[in-house]
């Protein structure tokens, strides 16, 4: 398994992670998709990234690579590889070669779903910043902010600097 960098000038890989994207996350919870793919052309902190398994596209991961850390956006497996471990095998290639503490956001355990995901996070290393309050800005310009909660993973106090890291991901995530 290996994970590289969005190809822009292929098609195929832009395909699939426009309909992965819209698939995966409701539009309160992402920017538009042309959006998306020019904050990756403008070769800023900005990344999309695809895991390739034996050739094939498995999932994507997109991430902002800052000073202190790396924010990691949006995160999926293709339906057709889910529940079968992709998911832990794409997360702990990834870990493996961050040279910063990860950062991520989590919708409020308020589902059976949203407490897997947690769980999933965790058993991965993650840390549930569970007294934070924290909101995901609105992505659309007429939209809500949403309350979430912060993971972590590698050494970084969320509780120490909650408001460099939340004004870090506001500023330069959000354009907020």
């Amino acid at each position: 398994m290996e994970i590289r960098k969005l190809n822009t000038s292929n098609q195929e890989e832009l395909s699939f992670v426009e309909n992965l994207y819209v698939e995966s996350f409701p539009p309160s919870e992402r920017r538009p998709v042309e959006t998306m793919f020019d904050l990756y052309k403008s070769n800023g902190p900005f990344v999309i990234s695809l895991t390739i398994e034996e050739g094939h596209i498995v999932g994507f991961l997109t991430y902002w690579d800052l000073d202190d850390f790396i924010f990691a956006e949006h995160f999926a497996i293709s339906s057709e590889f889910r529940n079968g471990g992709y998911g832990r095998k794409v997360m702990d290639l990834f870990i493996k070669y961050a040279t910063k503490p990860i950062i991520l956001e989590v919708e409020l355990p308020t589902t059976i779903i949203s407490e897997r995901r947690i769980g999933f996070y965790q058993r991965l290393g993650f840390k549930l910043w569970e007294n934070i309050q924290y909101q995901q800005p609105a992505y659309l310009k007429d939209g809500i902010a949403i309350p979430m909660k912060l993971m972590t993973y590698g050494n970084i106090d969320i509780e120490k600097d909650l408001i460099q890291i939340r004004s870090k991901i506001y500023n330069i995530a959000y354009n907020c």
